[in-house]
């Protein structure tokens, strides 16, 4: 039967749905995640990669509806409105042949026997395939994955949801024991029935035990199968025949070492290839099925054969690999191509090249298969889930810590076996089972306490060295710090030697993003900082006395986000890019943030002189007990604050460089009843003091203060008679002073904000006659109007709800509902 060229295409549309576009060719049409499915439209033909079949066009039909015969996929196109062809004329005359003769035949046959053929049966039609029962498979919250259609004449069929339709293929797809929900629910000590089908399952579970089973039926049971029946007591029911007795004990060997206890059922009088539901029929009650006998696997009757081990040691390790990592994970990938794998059963990702998933998948392998993962075959697999991470379904953003979503920020409590988070909206906090983010987890990144509403961040001073008028500073370094959608200010704690400044980094650390390496050295390179960026939320450098301009460049990229990439192997052009937006934090006893943009970008705490000092141990065992409360305080701090936050405004003129954190701490000190001008007040003098360190960092700068105090009325010239005029007032002792026109104007553009701020304008006039390029150097004029930032109405702070009691430092201020907060 031969159809019109094209014709598979429209019937694949109909049955699989819209191909893979980016593996598809003209003359070769992919469908699936992965392309395994190969259409050829011109000869109307398919072929199934993975499961190694094809066919024409009415295969393509009986292999995805369940149809018995062709003549029921004819039907089916029929029905469908596609044509289909006349028989080739060859084809006609062939049958038209047969059937003469066989006519011809008939009349020389003796009369008997021309009677005996009138009695003869007529051949038996087909019997269409119809649906007699659907399964639904569903995950432990519920949701479908997919379902088991049974037909008669009996066939079962897999299909999975796709949008409003289904598709009719599940590799890929994960996979569950039947009645997974219910399986779940049940207490621990009750018993586990496993049967070979789902109709079994459902018969056992309307009388009210707990019964599951695998797709597939006898042989497809999986190591995935068992991870859900942790600790549990199974009893294994076998068809009476060799596969169901094989069945279970391939089910009692996956289940070594995870249930609690195994034993298989012997139902008496079950007839041959019968199952429970016969024995049920046959006058089985359910008070004699729980109390029917038991044996443990090793004594109970199987086939007598090894056929399935036999296979699996043929099969080579590197595919029993890949098959392990995707039953258990589910692979993906971002948009910069670095592939992760999710645990389907804790919900926790893992970067795919990992030390943490490398040891994940080879603890689960052995323990699973009792063999050791050979290298070669490790990084074999790894290379193979790498190449289907990167081409699974679309990027997804993944991230460190915390993220934001929806309007609300999630911070991950990184607990071993699990993927709670807390989620921080404005007014009210909570802890989230499964957030709506995904994160992924370094080696080094250490579990959050779990938060205690209505804690204080009071105690937090105790361990922290910070100056009691600038907490608040440092209280909204830390909420800022947790809030991924706006630009990450650095903090820099200085101080002389034995100011606890160490200490007070690391406590801030552990507050938010606590690791096994809470500090690091000073970094030897530019990679470093964005290495450590890669892995971590707060990036923290200790004991840093000089940073290179291109390490402080490298922070302010961190702070507004940015990229690195490097070659990644010498022997390939490919590129390792990180995109990163992290806040930072650096401490010693010299200033080390000098460049203008870092300074713009950093809040600078000088700790006090330690006047009473206790046991270290004793110091951080008081700190852990207090953790919870602390964190807890500022997650209150931090709801209260974004509750006001949208009120907080001001002028153009006040607009700092850190404008999104200024109008934080605005709204901070606005949640404790403070008046915001009051954070300004302090943001500003910091501001002051930090511009004053860029002035003599700068010999330049330093030239141009000098200048203006002894000639107030400044200059406007051509950048050389300026350098000229500007030497008059060089520092002694000036290494980098510039030695041409160029270098002046570089220099002047890089000091210009912080000259403006001490009231000196400088500023590029552009090219005047003759191509030469003129500055002008002057008093800043002073905006004598009077502009006060906007202070919120303090009953809007009523409406804020499920807020706890949050304090720190000695402010004190009464807040929605009488509740108090300190500053």
């Amino acid at each position: 039967m031969t159809f019109e060229p094209d014709t598979i295409k429209t019937v694949a549309a109909l049955l699989l749905g819209e191909p893979n576009s980016q593996l598809s060719k003209e003359n070769d049409i992919r469908y699936g995640t992965n392309g395994s499915l190969s259409i050829d439209p011109d000869k109307n033909r398919f072929f199934d990669h993975e499961a190694n079949e094809g066919g024409g066009i009415l295969d393509l039909i009986r292999r995805n509806n369940g149809l018995q015969t062709r003549s029921q996929a004819l039907d089916w196109l029929k029905e469908h409105g596609i044509a289909t062809p006349a028989p080739h004329p060859v084809t006609a005359r062939m049958a038209q042949r047969r059937k003469e003769a066989t006519s011809a035949s008939a009349t020389e046959k003796p009369v008997t026997d021309r009677v005996e053929s009138t009695v003869t049966a007529p051949a038996e039609k087909p019997v269409k395939a119809r649906v007699i029962a659907t399964y639904d498979y569903r995950a432990e919250d519920g949701s479908l994955l997919f379902q088991v259609q049974r037909f008669e004449p009996k066939k079962f069929v897999q299909r999975r949801p796709n949008g409003d339709g289904w598709e009719y293929k599940v590799q890929g797809t994960r996979q569950v024991p039947y009645r997974l929900p219910e399986l779940v629910a049940a207490p621990l000590g009750s018993a586990i029935y496993i049967v070979e089908g789902e109709k079994d399952a459902d018969r056992l579970a309307a009388l009210g035990l707990v019964a599951t089973c695998n797709a597939g039926g006898a042989g497809k049971w999986k190591s995935c199968h068992s991870e859900h029946l942790k600790d549990r007591t199974v009893i294994l029911i076998p068809d009476n025949d060799d596969a169901g007795r094989d069945h279970v004990q391939k089910v009692a060997k996956s289940l070594k070492g995870i249930a609690a206890h195994v034993r298989i059922m012997e139902l008496a009088g079950l007839p041959e290839k019968g199952d429970v539901s016969d024995w049920m029929d046959a006058g089985g009650t359910v008070e004699e099925l729980i109390a029917a006998p038991t044996v443990s696997p090793a004594k109970a009757p199987d086939a007598g054969g090894d056929d399935d081990d036999e296979e699996e040691k043929k099969r080579s390790q590197t595919d029993m690999l890949v098959e392990f990592a995707s039953s258990h994970f589910e692979l993906l990938h971002d948009k910069n191509g670095d592939v992760f794998a999710r645990d389907a059963h804790t919900g926790e990702v893992r970067r795919l090249g990992g030390r943490q998933f490398k040891d994940r998948l080879i603890a689960g392998f052995y323990k699973q298969k009792e063999v050791a993962v050979r290298d070669q075959s490790l990084r074999e697999a790894l290379g193979t889930l790498q190449a289907l991470g990167r081409y699974n379904g679309e990027p997804q953003a993944v991230h460190v810590r915390c993220a934001a979503h929806g309007g609300k920020y999630y911070l991950d409590l990184c607990e071993p076996g699990n993927s709670r988070a807390i989620e921080l909206a404005a007014g009210h906090w909570r802890i989230v089972e499964n957030p709506p983010v995904l994160f992924v987890r370094g080696e080094a990144m250490q579990p959050l306490p779990t938060p205690v509403k209505g804690g204080s961040l009071a105690r937090l001073w105790d361990t922290a060295n910070v100056p009691e008028n600038l907490r608040i500073l440092v209280v909204t370094w830390l909420i800022d710090s947790i809030r991924p959608d706006t630009p990450y200010p650095g903090l820099e704690l200085v101080g002389e030697q034995g100011s606890g400044k160490s200490t007070a980094a690391e406590a801030l650390r552990r507050v938010i993003d606590p690791s096994s390496c809470n500090l690091r050295g000073a970094p030897k390179t530019v990679e470093d900082i964005f290495v450590a960026a890669g892995q971590n939320h707060v990036v923290a450098y200790e004991n840093v006395s000089h940073l290179p301009g291109p390490m402080q460049d490298a922070l302010c990229i961190l702070s507004t986000g940015g990229g690195y990439s490097k070659r990644m192997l010498y022997s390939n052009d490919d590129e390792h890019v990180i995109n990163v937006r992290r806040p930072w934090m650096l401490n010693g006893i010299s200033i080390a943030v000098t460049q203008q943009d870092a300074v713009d970008r950093v809040i600078s705490v000088e700790c006090p002189v330690i006047e009473e000092r206790q046991s270290s141990s004793l110091q951080w065992d008081e700190f852990d007990k207090a953790l919870p409360g602390i964190l807890g305080g500022l997650l209150d701090t931090a709801a209260k604050a974004l509750g006001v936050l949208p009120s907080m405004k001001l002028p153009p003129a006040d607009r700092p460089r850190l404008v999104e954190f200024a109008l934080l701490g605005m709204a901070v000190a606005s949640s404790a009843g403070r008046n915001p001008s009051e954070f300004m007040d302090k943001f500003k003098e910091l501001r002051s003091e930090t511009v004053a360190r860029t002035l003599d960092a700068s010999p330049v700068a330093a030239a141009v203060v000098d200048m203006i105090e002894a000639e107030p009325a400044g200059i406007t010239a051509p950048v050389k008679a300026i350098l000229t005029r500007l030497e008059r007032y060089k520092p002694t002792g000036a290494d980098a002073w510039p030695r041409s026109p160029k270098g002046l104007g570089d220099a002047l553009r890089r000091a210009a904000p912080a000259l403006r701020q001490m009231g000196i304008e400088c500023k590029c006039l552009g090219k005047g006659s003759g191509g030469v390029v003129r500055w002008t150097v002057q008093k800043k004029v002073q905006d004598t109007k009077s502009q006060m930032s906007q202070v919120p109405d303090f009953d809007d702070l009523d409406k804020l709800e499920n807020v706890g009691h949050g304090t720190y430092g000695t402010w004190q201020g009464q807040v929605s509902s009488g509740v108090e907060v300190e500053i």
